[in-house]
């Protein structure tokens, strides 16, 4: 600022209507060094008591005083000659000269800049008072006030007496090891909750141990075939083995992408964004596939950092793929004023990888960590000496600009008040007093180097703390983005340092994954061992239980996309909408992320703001969560899906609801369950007065192939192209249906499954259908049509190489039957494309006539809510997909 103290803030921060707190306030103060203030005339001093002080009182005393203990601008307002001396512009007035003092043009809003009070501008009375009085000489008859004993700064703090200032060590102590214990990290546990008299819980089961390693490693719920394995196993190793394989998983990869994308305020575009200006951010999508492929296959964190940070300096022509790491820079908000997006990216590295609220430092000195404004603007000057270049071959890539400069301190934040020069350096607390500044172009490579060096005392603590508190449940320290001096070393501070120690040897994650989730403390059930511990240690801070936890919502809406099938397991790719009324299949990794129009679902499931670094999430519970399971339109989609797979048995009501319970809860219901459920699928479900849809009475899915070509699983097709239905965004599927799909009039059977029309009868009544089959290939070994009413079969043939049809088929049906006409592959599903055309009548029981046509019905996802109340199956599905079972880990 042109006037730091901005008288200063100036004539003082404004607006403030704080009456004085006592007699001190109004009336002289005896002076420190024994001297009386300047003796002023009877009339001058009462036109300064009843004036000018209760006006610097209420619009000053606040921020320039010093029972306030706040001096804005180094300015103080309640002694004659702090008012003289003025703050870090010079004098705050000229006795004599209203034109001359900086007081008056502050109040008189000359300068846009420096408008004081901030909060409004003072009446021209008051003014005029202020002007009256320095014309007459601001005769002040308050003494001099002795100054407050100076308090330490930050600045003065020796890093070294900062427990996370110091390089962790491995543990050294002498503690006694359980039995039950798997590594140091458990003893040391141990011994902190045997100190404080604390009773640790049992290991947990492992129907709970196999759901929490699913959860924590690959963000889906087991099967129950997965768990019964697992449960019947004798194997000592079992719990390693199944650890490896998930660790070895793409969804292991997946799931902790985006947990990073949390630190690295990831989205899909820019945020604010002038008229016409493209709001995409070119590339988002790249940065975070390319952190999958990074935890796939096990990038050294230290590796991670310096491609994140000066990936143009190790993959420049992008050959590995590696420039795309420096998303971690540039998918931040991109705002009008260029420092604000430079103050972002020193956020994101600062906080993100040390622990470190550098920003803080923008205006002035830290307020409590040994952080000065130069280390700040040494970073700025990093971070402006780097540009986005037009022809590089990642639009996410920064690199050095041909004349990288150091940048000036901005006084108080202004860029247009320049003060000294600040060297490209690493940060003064965590810098050796030798250690040269930065030379090497723009200073981002050096800086790089500098925090993945296995030294650095709080990168490897910082990343270990992240990843205890996504497996353990709750983090060692607390304030998982600040390890500055105010954070006191917590009482896990040992198992953290063992951690990190050992981590910065190695830097691998799945290796820290690995031996956090085999131990002890990991395996602990989440019930207090009795009332003491949980008295003792409510927020289970000495970790001597487990954490009971809800699922996030990316596991939530994975887990419900993989327990009725429909979850799409093709890693990467563009980002999709997944607030819709129709569901996408993809995991919700890939969920496109609005910064300025963020879907008010994400907000409601507490997902990570785009906006700036997120150092953890918080859960909350409200009644949208609740709301949204119950009635938005993907969720009943999931249910019918649901209900249409496990309804292959029509008559055996129990054996629905075991399959039921096995999809979605992955165990089998209790007796009481299983007849409670049975009670409720046979009461009649509620129906609504509504005319019939055409589009909605089809359905297009698929069926194991078989020799009766029976549908055995009606499994609905997830994607719709705009032309066909199909089970992934492009064919061939790199599932097992590969090029399973149906069009209007056209289709493709899978390598091993059918594809199946359903149409299902509105109504009981006489069905009537008609239509034609075709394959016209000369190559192939040609399809099979199958036509069901239900259980029956009405028709059956193979067509190779021609057209076939068939006429007036009929059967009688009840409400909600389904025809099906199921298209089989033969021996090979090559040159399988197929034509089918197929026209259904019905005449009810009560007269009525339904009509269903292929090619004309045919349609792409309809929100059904309001138009088609879900069957009691469905409704059960819901249910249990409602339930706490499913939406907490255990």
């Amino acid at each position: 600022m042109k006037y730091a103290f901005v008288f200063a803030t100036a004539i003082a921060v404004a607006g403030f209507t704080t009456a004085p707190s006592s007699a001190a306030d109004v009336s002289p103060t005896a002076p420190s060094d024994g001297k009386q203030a300047t003796k002023i005339a009877p009339e001058e001093e009462a036109f300064f008591e009843s004036k000018i002080r209760p006006l610097l009182i209420e619009h000053c005393y606040e921020c320039h005083s010093r029972q306030s203990g706040e001096s804005s601008g180094e300015l103080f307002v309640d002694a004659a000659d702090s008012l003289r001396t003025g703050g870090t512009s010079g004098p705050a007035l000229v006795p004599g000269d209203p034109e001359a003092s900086l007081m008056i043009k502050a109040v008189r809003y000359d300068d846009a800049e420096y408008e004081m009070p901030p909060t409004g501008k003072l009446d021209e009375s008051e003014i005029k008072l202020l002007e009256q009085w320095i014309q007459m000489g601001a005769p002040d008859p308050r003494n001099s006030i002795a100054e407050p004993p100076q308090k330490t700064s930050p600045m003065d703090i020796d890093p070294r007496s900062h427990w996370a200032f110091n390089a962790p060590q491995r543990f050294r102590g002498d503690v006694a090891v359980g039995e039950d214990d798997c590594d140091v990290m458990d003893a040391i546990a141990r011994a902190l909750a045997d100190d404080a008299g604390i009773a640790l819980s049992d290991r947990c089961d492992d129907q709970t141990l196999i759901r929490r390693l699913y959860h924590d490693l690959t963000g889906l719920p087991p099967t129950i075939a997965q768990i019964n394995a697992f449960v019947a196993s004798s194997d000592a190793d079992k719990h390693f083995r199944l650890v490896d394989q998930l660790l070895a998983s793409p969804q292991f990869a997946e799931r902790f992408a985006r947990h990073w994308m949390d630190v690295a305020r990831y989205a899909d575009t820019i945020g604010y964004a002038l008229a016409g200006k493209e709001r995409r951010l070119e590339g988002s999508d790249r940065y975070r596939d390319w952190l999958i492929r990074a935890f796939a296959t096990d990038i050294p964190l230290d590796q991670m950092i310096r491609l994140q940070l000066a990936a143009d300096r190790f993959d420049p022509a992008n050959k590995n793929g590696d420039l795309d790491a420096m998303g971690f820079l540039t998918v931040g908000r991109r705002f009008l004023n260029r420092y604000d997006t430079i103050d972002d990216r020193i956020d994101v590295i600062t906080r993100g990888l040390m622990g470190m609220t550098v920003a803080c430092a923008r205006c002035h000195d830290h307020k409590f960590d040994p952080i000065p404004t130069t280390d700040y603007y040494s970073l700025l000057g990093i971070l402006q000496s780097s540009e986005t270049p037009e022809d590089a071959a990642s639009p996410l890539a920064l690199v050095d600009r041909a004349k990288p400069a150091d940048s000036h301190v901005f006084l108080r934040g202004q860029p247009g008040n320049r003060g000294e020069t600040a060297p490209r350096q690493y940060l003064t607390a965590l810098r050796k007093p030798d250690e040269p500044r930065f030379t090497d172009g723009s200073g981002r490579r050096e800086l790089a180097e500098r925090l993945a060096s296995h030294e650095n005392p709080l990168v490897a603590r910082v990343f270990v703390n992240r990843i205890w508190m996504h497996l353990i449940g709750r983090p060692i320290v607390d304030s998982t983005s600040d390890f500055g001096v105010r954070t006191e070393a917590p009482p896990l501070v040992d198992v953290l340092d063992e951690l990190a120690a050992e981590f910065a040897e190695h830097w691998s994650v799945k290796r820290l994954v690995r031996r956090i989730v085999t131990s002890r403390v990991y395996a602990q059930s989440a019930e207090p061992a009795d009332d003491r511990a949980l008295r003792l240690d409510p927020e289970n801070r000495l970790a001597a239980r487990g954490n009971r936890r809800r699922r996030d919502f990316e596991s939530l809406r994975d887990s419900v996309l993989a327990v009725s099938g429909r979850l799409d397991r093709t890693i990467g790719g563009p980002p999709v909408e997944i607030h819709l009324a129709s569901p996408s299949p993809r995991r919700t990794l890939y969920a496109m992320i609005d910064r300025q129009n963020l879907p008010s679902l994400f907000r409601t499931f507490d997902v990570a703001s785009p906006d700036a670094h997120t150092p953890k999430r918080f859960f909350t519970t409200v009644p949208q969560q609740a709301l949204f399971l119950m009635n938005h339109p993907q969720i009943g989609a999931f249910a019918r899906s649901l209900a249409e797979q496990v309804e292959t048995n029509r008559q055996d009501a129990a054996a629905q609801v075991d399959r039921m319970f096995e999809r979605i809860l992955s165990r089998p219901p209790s007796a009481g369950e299983r007849e409670t459920c049975v009670a409720f699928l046979r009461q009649p479900a509620g129906q609504r007065e509504q005319r019939f849809n055409p589009q909605l009475a089809w359905r297009y899915g698929t069926s194991p192939a078989n020799a009766e070509s029976r549908v055995t699983e009606f499994r609905p097709l997830a994607v719709f192209s705009g032309a066909t239905w199909q089970d992934q965004d492009k064919l061939p599927a790199t599932s097992e249906l590969g090029y399973a799909s149906i069009g209007a009039e056209n289709g493709h059977p899978g390598r091993k499954h059918a594809v199946v029309r359903r149409w299902t009868a509105p109504a009981s009544g006489r069905v009537t259908i008609s239509g034609m089959v075709g394959h016209r290939n000369d190559q192939g070994d040609g399809v099979e049509l199958a036509i069901w009413v239900g259980d029956r079969r009405l028709w059956r043939e193979n067509q190779k190489s021609n057209n076939r049809p068939f006429r007036n088929l009929s059967a009688d049906v009840a409400a909600g039957e389904t025809v099906d006409f199921v298209v089989s592959p033969r021996a090979s599903d090559s040159f399988d494309s197929f034509f089918l055309r197929c026209q259904v009548s019905l005449k009810s029981d009560h007269g009525e006539y339904f009509e269903g046509d292929s090619k004309r019905d045919f349609a792409g996802p309809i929100e059904r809510g309001n138009e088609e109340p879900l069957s009691r199956l469905a409704q059960l599905a819901q249910t249990l997909l409602l339930s706490n079972e499913f939406v907490f880990v255990d």
